[in-house]
């Protein structure tokens, strides 16, 4: 018999900013074993029986965040448990939680320990030995398009989303972001190692420098710095559990993990990835987009949150009301997972037991994954 998947107690490191934050000298394994033994201190009772396993999403998995780095960094935490690092590029930590649910719905497992982690200072994006197939690019010639360009084929195709569009939407992630951490919105899920919030976000937004700006990566394109996610150093964590561990623990509001969709997209054009995952989440689930009370849409770059929300008829006021990760950051391994937690603590913020919500993010290569949750509480 099928058994239900709740996740709770997520918490996360802040972003820092790549190359000269607050995590450039901190390896990534070791910023992941921090963040665990933080995790230990304020969850204490979760932590009474050890995790069955650890399951790790690393986008990058090599270097200093390579040879199985859950594995590493279960040990080096002190855990003597199985582990295993999965790959899905900016999906892997929300790909993590989802194959945890799927093991406690099968029966295999009852408490799953699931994490993130990207150290984009010290490991290379696309990884330090970077090929490109000539037979890969035979068979799809666009496999390899860059991210930013693939950010400016979605500009192309949603001319009414406009460079001034794109930078109102930044505009918001920063301010929204400001006054959820000024709100203390963000204190139950932020572990203050080193710094004690995310290192990018920036108010009161300077509009007449965002407008100067130069495109960031197409000639006479409209995409630019201010309206990409920045490179970002990071780590996220949280417990994956069935019904009896989550009664058995001191968490009154858990996200029960109701279904997950991995689809896929031209990559030329994979910004637009959420777009089928949601779709498809929403139809095998009976649901209307005005029935989701929540949504959490990663930031890779506005033009694709503006044309996903435009796809898929979404009220702007539900999508990423404490910032997102234009503001946030996006340490591409762990981002997933930070979907997940801002979630639960939207919906424990702002809704009520039984409300539903979304995670939902593009992938490199041209995926989109969605997550549907449901908000429950032991009351």
């Amino acid at each position: 018999m099928s058994r239900s998947a709740y996740f709770l107690a997520g918490l996360r490191t802040p972003f820092a900013r790549s190359g000269k934050g607050a995590y450039a000298e901190t390896r990534p394994d070791d910023l992941l074993v921090e963040l665990i033994n933080g995790h230990r201190g304020r969850f204490g009772d979760l932590w009474e029986r050890p995790p069955d396993e650890l399951i790790v999403g690393c986008a990058y998995p090599e270097g200093e965040q390579g040879y199985n780095v859950a594995r590493m960094v279960a040990l080096g935490s002190g855990l003597q448990i199985p582990a295993m690092t999965v790959n899905r590029l900016c999906a892997s930590s929300l790909e993590a939680a989802g194959l945890a649910a799927a093991k406690i719905h099968a029966g295999y497992c009852q408490r799953v320990l699931v994490g993130g982690v990207e150290s984009m200072t010290r490991i290379p994006r696309r990884g330090a030995n970077f090929s490109e197939s000539e037979r890969i690019k035979a068979a799809c010639p666009r496999a390899y398009t860059p991210n930013g360009e693939t950010a400016e084929n979605v500009a192309r195709a949603y001319p009414a989303l406009t460079r001034e569009r794109q930078e109102e939407l930044a505009a918001r992630s920063h301010e929204l972001a400001a006054a959820a951490y000024e709100a203390g919105k963000y204190r139950r899920s932020i572990f203050p190692f080193l710094i004690e919030r995310d290192e990018f976000i920036r108010v009161p937004v300077d509009r007449a420098k965002m407008a100067s700006l130069p495109p960031a990566f197409v000639e006479h394109g409209t995409v630019t710095a201010a309206t990409s996610s920045p490179l970002t150093d990071g780590a996220t964590l949280g417990w994956v559990v069935d019904k009896t561990a989550w009664l058995a623990s001191q968490e009154p509001f858990a996200l029960e993990i109701c279904d997950m969709v991995a689809a896929h997209v031209p990559p030329e054009v994979m910004g637009l990835g959420p777009v089928p995952a949601t779709r498809q989440l929403l139809a095998r689930n009976g649901l209307a987009a005005h029935r989701i009370a929540a949504w959490e849409i990663n930031e890779a770059f506005a033009i694709q949150v503006l044309a996903s929300i435009e796809e898929l008829s979404i009220d702007l006021d539900r999508v990423n009301r404490w910032g997102g990760a234009m503001a946030l950051g996006h340490p591409l391994g762990a981002s997933g997972l930070r979907l997940l937690i801002t979630l639960l603590h939207r919906l424990i913020e702002e809704h009520q037991p039984g409300d539903l919500g979304v995670a939902t993010l593009c992938v490199g290569g041209g995926q989109g994954v969605s997550v549907l949750g449901r908000l429950v509480s032991m009351n």
